[in-house]
């Protein structure tokens, strides 16, 4: 791809299958990185970059799509990829970097397209109570953020059982019962 040609979403969308299944080619990651910062389809190419290394569990991979992502102000309160950080953030306990991402996904779950509204949400809540949970953990026996955690995880729960998602309802049940425990031998 030459420098002043802009990408078109056509050049972009012959990559989107690789990338969701984890098969990107050396050189379609680097047909890819090639778009830039300046060029309409930089968004799109960075998310199927991420995708991909999501998709591969290559962890620095995705810190620099994630990154990357966010340099474009316009991503900065995009909920798809504020999540995405907030996700990544938490599984690295980086609780409040992981909160603050969350929460300011949540302020902005409106942009979200109607198909990714249920998921996105959920992913959020999930980001929120883990990191409140994470919190806890650290703090060994601050209570107040132990029900912070709990109220994030019935939060959580109480979306997903909205969509009758019994599978991920009941990772928050088994969330809430470990923290439940905890406060009966804390009080």
């Amino acid at each position: 791809m030459e420098e002043d040609v802009p990408v078109t979403d056509a050049d972009i969308e012959q990559y989107a299958d690789a990338a969701n299944a984890g098969r990107l080619t050396r050189s379609d990651v680097m047909a890819l990185e090639m778009v830039g910062l300046d060029d309409p389809a930089y968004t799109r190419s960075r998310a199927l970059l991420l995708m991909n290394a999501q998709r591969k569990g290559d962890d620095a991979a995705i810190k620099r799509y994630l990154d990357q992502l966010m340099m474009l102000p316009e991503n900065q309160y995009n909920p798809i990829y504020l999540s995405e950080l907030g996700r990544y953030l938490v599984n690295h306990k980086q609780y409040d970097a992981a909160l603050e991402k969350a929460n300011l996904a949540e302020r902005y779950w409106a942009r979200l397209p109607p198909e990714l509204v249920f998921s996105k949400k959920a992913e959020i809540y999930e980001t929120q109570a883990a990191a409140w949970q994470g919190r806890f953990y650290q703090s060994e026996d601050d209570l107040e953020l132990l029900e912070q955690a709990i109220r994030h995880w019935q939060k959580y729960r109480d979306h997903v059982q909205s969509k009758s998602r019994s599978d991920l309802a009941r990772r928050a049940d088994a969330e809430l019962a470990k923290l439940e425990d905890i406060r009966t031998r804390l009080h």
